[in-house]
């Protein structure tokens, strides 16, 4: 057998081996020394920001720059909708602003029945808190020397809010009825009264007066309402 592989041995074949030997063990050897580069990357497309850590999408942002100029003003829009109207507040007590006024120049007749009850002069007010001032003259036309009491009282709604006192004597003077000295007094007096009162509902302010003669004229009857928010 030997004598047959030495039949078969050339000069051709031991070359063609060698070369064959030396390329496997170098190629053996660069793969062993291969490495990497040091500053080797790899590179990759990226198509969205969600393949970017979020820590890096921060870093890349850069700083606000300053506002650019103004643009030209645009067209106006079209008008939008009616809003819903809003509810209603309740309406408050009165300021202290609001005034009503009751004035008459005509001349009022005592009445028939001496000491009878008779409404002066009357105004309409609306509910809430008032100060009111009453003013009229008394003038006792009666020929008699005997001095007349007239008594005047200020209402608001069923209130008297001024009782007028013991009110005002119209006449000469002389004695009264039970004898009493009564100085001479003017025939004509004028009276005032004042007060504050409040309505609960609409109502009236009014002026109620006595005489103790039917002969004479109640005139420039007058009253004066303000209206304020509270009575103190």
């Amino acid at each position: 057998m030997s004598s047959s592989i030495r039949r078969h041995l050339t000069y051709a074949n031991v070359t063609a081996t060698l070369v064959l030997v030396f390329a496997m063990s170098g190629g053996a050897l660069a793969a062993k020394h291969y490495t990497k580069p040091k500053h080797y990357t790899k590179h990759y497309i990226i198509n969205s920001t969600g393949q970017i850590n979020p820590k890096v999408i921060k870093k890349l942002r850069g700083r606000v720059g300053p506002p650019g100029l103004s643009g030209k003003e645009g067209p106006p829009g079209r008008s939008g909708p009616a809003g819903v109207p809003g509810a209603g507040e309740p309406s408050g007590p009165g300021g202290g602003i609001t005034a009503f006024n009751s004035n008459s120049d005509s001349e009022l007749d005592f009445p028939a029945v001496k000491n009878e009850p008779e409404t002066v002069a009357s105004l309409s007010l609306p509910a809430g808190n008032f100060s009111v001032v009453g003013k009229l003259i008394a003038d006792n036309q009666n020929s008699s020397t005997q001095p007349y009491m007239v008594r005047c009282e200020l209402f608001v709604g069923k209130t008297v809010i001024d009782p007028g006192y013991g009110g005002v004597a119209l006449g000469e003077g002389g004695k009264d009825v039970s004898g009493k000295h009564i100085p001479p007094q003017a025939e004509r007096h004028y009276l005032v009264l004042a007060g504050t009162g409040s309505l609960s509902s609409p109502g009236t302010a009014e002026i109620v007066c006595k005489v103790g003669t039917p002969s004479g004229k109640y005139m420039d009857r007058s009253i004066t309402a303000t209206q304020v928010g509270s009575l103190g």
